[in-house]
Formats: C-alpha cells, sequence, structure tokens
C-alpha cells in the first residue's frame, strides 16, 4: 500500500500533467484524479479543494526549481560564476517547464497573481532562497543592501520566467 506521501507526489505529479493538458481554469478535479488513477474521494482526503491542489502544486513546483537553481550555482567558489550559472539554471528550467510554458502562453491571469505580487507564494518563496545565497556569498554587503539586492534578483528572475526576452 502506498504511503500518504507517495499519494500526495503522485497527486501532484497528477495534477501538473492534468493542468498542462487543460490548463488551469478548465482543470477539474475529476481530471486529476483520472490522470492518477485514484478516486476522486482519495484526492479529496489530501486535497479539499482544486485552490489547494493549486497551491500545493505551485509549492512543489516552485521548490523543485529552485532547487534545480540552487545546485547549479552551489559548486562554483566565485560568487558571480555561481550566480551567472544561477541565474542560467533558471531561465532554462522556467523556459522548459511545460506548464508554465502553457500558462503564460494561454492563462496569464490565472498565472500571474501566484508569480509576481509580493504576497504570492512563488515571490516569497524565490526571495528567501535569493536572500539565503545572498547572505551566505555576498558577505561585503550591509543589511540593508543585502536585502535589496536580493529582492532586485528574485523580482527579475520570476520576470525573466514569466517574459524571456
Amino acid at each position: 500500500m502506498a504511503s500518504g506521501r507517495n499519494v500526495r507526489e503522485q497527486i501532484l505529479r497528477a495534477a501538473v500533467e492534468a493542468a498542462t493538458a487543460h490548463g488551469i481554469t478548465k482543470l477539474s478535479m475529476g481530471d486529476v484524479a483520472r490522470q492518477a488513477g485514484l478516486s476522486r474521494q482519495t484526492l479529496y482526503r489530501h486535497f479539499p479543494s482544486k485552490d489547494a491542489l493549486i497551491a500545493a502544486v505551485v509549492a512543489s513546483e516552485t521548490d523543485s526549481l529552485i532547487a534545480e537553481v540552487v545546485g547549479a550555482g552551489a559548486g562554483l567558489d566565485d560568487p558571480r560564476d555561481s550566480l551567472e550559472a544561477a541565474v542560467l539554471a533558471a531561465l532554462r528550467a522556467t523556459r522548459d517547464h511545460p506548464l508554465l510554458d502553457r500558462l503564460i502562453r494561454t492563462e496569464p491571469e490565472a498565472l500571474l497573481p501566484l508569480l509576481i505580487t509580493d504576497g504570492g507564494p512563488v515571490m516569497a518563496q524565490v526571495r528567501a532562497v535569493v536572500e539565503a545565497i545572498v547572505d551566505e556569498r555576498v558577505v561585503s554587503l550591509d543589511p540593508v543592501r543585502r536585502r535589496r539586492l536580493a529582492d532586485i534578483v528574485s523580482r527579475l528572475l520570476v520576470s525573466y520566467a514569466v517574459s524571456a526576452p
């Protein structure tokens, strides 16, 4: 029997696949349950609503992208090289993400509040990671300038993810 964590991950993967196929607006809990090979009852046991499921998908996908980006810059000693590798990884990962690509093309109105608002979950996650990296790598800056640098880099990363030149 699968553990609750495995079922949750299975549901999240199925939600990404179903949302990539149908979009967020037309996504139904039934679509996700079918894609996951689970009953709707099981799905609702883990996620009480479509909004809760979407929030969990956004958080999970953001965590995965952040891990990829942090990993790209982690092995480099020079802060400039590390930042360059991380930014490049972020741009590639977001451009290659099928759900993000679909939503940017077809449903930007559903996506933008999740990504670009200061209180949005993605901006908060990205800013926290960037702040940690800046704190670790750029020790010569005072705390206010470090926070400003982290804010600028976070906004640029999210902005480029949504609308790369």
